[in-house]
């Protein structure tokens, strides 16, 4: 994806083409279409860079899974208006109890309806 923020502080969307400025946000109808909640879920940690989990606090939340070409098997959750993926290759110890969990990554926002 070629990004020019330098001399005009717009992106281009990788999947429609659309120039954008700041956060990259699917739409509502995209986020519906390609993404599918299942009965699985996964316990993670934002790993700080949320504010909060600085420590390694977890959350456990439903994994949904992507209707995209070379994602089928990413491994997704929805927190907020964010859309986050699962780091497989990253863990965190968790201060308190002393578990690994798999770090959660942030590529996209939902954007409001």
């Amino acid at each position: 994806m070629k990004e020019d923020t330098i001399t005009t502080g717009f992106r281009i969307c990788p999947k429609c083409g659309k120039h954008y400025h700041g956060t990259l946000a699917l739409s509502r109808e995209d986020n519906e279409d390609l993404f599918t909640k299942t009965k699985e879920r996964v316990t993670f940690t934002f790993d700080g860079w949320d504010g909060e989990s600085y420590d390694g606090e977890s959350r456990t939340g439903c994994i949904y899974r992507a209707a995209i070409k070379g994602y089928e098997e990413v491994r997704f959750i929805k927190v907020g208006k964010g859309l986050h993926y699962i780091d497989e290759d990253s863990s965190m110890i968790e201060i308190a109890t002393g578990e690994a969990h798999k770090e959660a990554e942030w590529p996209v926002d939902v954007a409001r309806a």
